[in-house]
């Protein structure tokens, strides 16, 4: 197992680490380890047995994240089905910094409420008389979606909830660093969408909308929930004109960037997917009042 910079708390989280790495001869200090509020609950004894059991699902271990104060630290571990557990330990403030407490949790608890689906064919929803629509915009970045959905948004009172706000929202909490943090933003976009059709309200969706099964699932909620779904595809023609958006903007997003890649960009323009045939297209060259007007027609009609 790795071994990261020492704190009063990482140590001893690390201690626990070797346990359930399969360390030989671990937990002989187990009774040194403890104090004496967890004692009166777990004994030492016990402690080491269950934790040596545990073993068998994490050794070797491999630790996907780490948070760490002075007197708490808590590390993400893989299983070896491929889930994350969470192990966390709190130690006293004051030396020898025996352990408070320590517990193993899964990364998602068991007892939630289920996800939302992927297709909300089957999903039950109560019924809600109304003639609200779900509307996304897509399209790349620097496209000109963005512009639009805030310009229908505002013309037909229509909330509109955007990713990079979102994820933006995020990067005090690590989302830079994310695995997929598109797939966070469809998820979040997802339950902000469901929420509105629930009360009888539309929404628009300002998202790329790259991966055909998020189009697909979206298309489904709006069915299942009674919704018009609409779609506006933003594009520009021009190569330059694009490129000038992309890197020139100034959004001001808290925590998120202006330019972007326009090496990205291309690339993902070339495997981009075509929309059924519920999309409206826009070259977004031409003049915005044109554009908006017909965003307008196609979402209201």
């Amino acid at each position: 197992m790795q071994r990261f910079a020492a704190s009063p708390a990482l140590a001893r989280l690390e201690w626990i680490l070797d346990g359930l790495d399969g360390k030989p001869g671990w937990g002989a200090d187990a009774s040194d380890v403890f104090a004496a509020a967890f004692t009166a609950v777990v004994t030492p004894e016990r402690y080491v047995e269950v934790t040596r059991g545990r073993a068998a699902g994490y050794a070797p271990v491999v630790v996907v994240g780490l948070d760490v104060g002075e007197t708490t630290a808590r590390a993400r571990i893989r299983r070896h089905d491929g889930t994350v557990d969470v192990v966390s330990c709190v130690v006293e403030a004051a030396p020898p910094h025996r352990i408070a407490s320590t517990w193993v949790a899964g990364l998602v608890p068991t007892d939630l409420t289920p996800g939302l689906p992927a297709d909300f064919t089957d999903y039950n929803l109560p019924s809600v008389a109304t003639d609200a629509r779900l509307v996304v915009f897509s399209g790349l970045p620097g496209s000109g979606k963005s512009t639009l959905a805030d310009a229908a948004g505002a013309e037909l009172g229509i909330p509109v909830f955007a990713t990079d706000w979102l994820l933006g929202a995020l990067t005090p909490f690590g989302c830079r660093y994310f695995e997929d943090p598109l797939a966070i933003a469809e998820e979040m976009l997802t339950t902000l969408a469901l929420r509105q059709l629930l009360a009888g309200q539309s929404v628009i969706l300002d998202h790329p909308a790259e991966q055909v099964a998020t189009r697909d699932r979206w298309r489904s909620l709006a069915r299942r929930a009674g919704a018009e779904f609409r779609v506006v595809v933003c594009q520009c023609s021009d190569p330059e004109v694009h490129r000038a958006r992309l890197e020139g903007r100034s959004r001001g997003i808290p925590g998120w960037h202006d330019s972007g890649d326009w090496h990205d960009v291309q690339q993902r323009l070339a495997s981009f997917p075509s929309w059924n045939g519920e999309a409206l297209t826009l070259d977004t060259v031409q003049p915005r009042e044109r554009s908006l007007a017909a965003v307008i027609r196609h979402i209201i009609a």
